[in-house]
């Protein structure tokens, strides 16, 4: 059915279009994926722990790896993957389910009017001789429409926030665990506090850091440098550019570590 500019025609495909969005609600808007780069020498089962947190992740249907083309290769070929492929986080594809086109008829016998006249007839669509519109049928489109509209940008938005929230939260962990390391001189000692700031709507992860009990590091009033060169360290060791950091600052008892998650930038292999 072609969408014309009568109005009974325009409410008749709104209502085609809310059909079509209940039939296929994950299939009408894309997903953006939030995707990583593969470095050399990693394989499938590392890639999903560096990326995740959890090796075990490899074969869950959110978990893909996205070649050079932009295509998701399929999970038995994950032995054969490539430095420059794109690791990524997806919300789990749901299949789209065809609906049949409605057609119209072109060929129609013209119904005769009072007086023996038949109404005219233009490119298959009866021209009525009275303008008649059915507020009814406008009123039930937008209903129909706009709830489904709404719900999936919503949707999409959420799904988009959690898998931001999955890859915020990893590099954060990863990010204490190093600077902890060096730290540890007993395996029940806690050497520092930590705690976490997210923010995914506006792209920050600021990491809050403070001394263990009977501990004066990490500190800026006299271990400025030493705080520095340790956050210049983990940063090129953990090696992921879509994490950019900002100057360090305090705030009571805690130095904060800020970082822009530039989801962004082409370099950093996120789409």
């Amino acid at each position: 059915m072609s969408c014309g500019f009568p109005i009974k025609v325009i409410v008749r495909c709104a209502l085609l279009f809310g059909l079509g969005l209940a039939a296929f609600p994950s299939s009408a808007f894309s997903q953006t994926p939030v995707c990583h780069p593969i470095r050399g020498g990693e394989n499938a089962s590392q890639l999903a722990r560096r990326v995740t947190g959890n090796s075990r992740n490899t074969y869950q249907p959110w978990f893909q790896i996205m070649d050079a083309s932009s295509r998701f290769i399929p999970k038995s070929q994950y032995d054969r993957i490539r430095p420059g492929w794109r690791a990524c986080i997806v919300k789990e594809t749901v299949q789209s389910v065809s609906v049949q086109s409605v057609t119209r008829p072109e060929n129609r016998e013209a119904p005769v009017v009072a007086g023996g006249s038949p109404r005219p007839v233009v490119a298959g669509v009866i021209r009525p001789v009275a303008n008649s519109v059915d507020l009814t049928l406008v009123w039930l489109g937008g209903a129909l429409v706009l709830p489904l509209f709404v719900w999936k940008v919503a949707d999409d938005y959420m799904a988009r926030r959690k898998a931001v929230l999955i890859v915020m939260r990893h590099y954060a962990h990863r990010f204490v665990r190093e600077f902890e390391r060096p730290l540890i001189h007993q395996p029940a000692e806690l050497p520092l506090r930590a705690r976490l700031r997210l923010s995914p709507v506006r792209g920050r992860v600021d990491i809050l850091l403070a001394p263990g009990e009977g501990r004066r590091y990490p500190n800026l009033s006299d271990h400025r440098k030493n705080l520095e060169y340790d956050v210049v360290r983990i940063i090129r060791l953990l090696g992921d550019d879509s994490f950019v950091s900002d100057p360090l600052y305090t705030h009571e008892d805690w130095v904060v570590v800020p970082f822009r998650f530039n989801v962004g930038q082409k370099h950093t292999g996120v789409s």
